[in-house]
């Protein structure tokens, strides 16, 4: 199985950062997830209850990231996974990049920065 369903570039605007001014105002962030799954029954039935729906996939990333704020985006990350497995019991591999540009560093010689990580379900 190597399905693979995915979002790429999802502009969220939320508050996470280890500094005050990270925390005091919204920043810029996009979010991209692969989720790994086993599509065969939605390729035979062409039903989507027997996928992974990325529209409901998309909310909870946006739920995730607009409704905390973590100081690493290692947390943030984690958390996205942790509410991604919970929802769709089908992934079971999991690829999340997270890139945040640098509007309130004082260094703004780069376009953006980031974390990514590939998360394994644990059953």
């Amino acid at each position: 199985m190597n399905d693979k369903i995915f979002i790429d570039d999802v502009e969220v605007f939320a508050k996470h950062g280890t500094s005050v001014g990270e925390k005091s105002k919204l920043q810029r962030f996009l979010i991209s997830a692969r989720a790994q799954f086993d599509a065969t029954r939605a390729k035979g039935s062409d039903m989507i209850s027997h996928t992974v729906d990325y529209t409901k996939l998309l909310g909870t990333i946006l739920e995730a990231v607009k409704g905390s704020s973590f100081n690493l985006l290692e947390k943030l990350a984690q958390h996205m996974a942790d509410k991604i497995f919970q929802k769709f019991q089908q992934i079971t591999l999991l690829d999340i990049v997270i890139k945040k540009f640098p509007d309130s560093l004082a260094d703004k010689s780069f376009s953006g920065l980031g974390f990514s990580s590939t998360f394994l379900r644990n059953e």
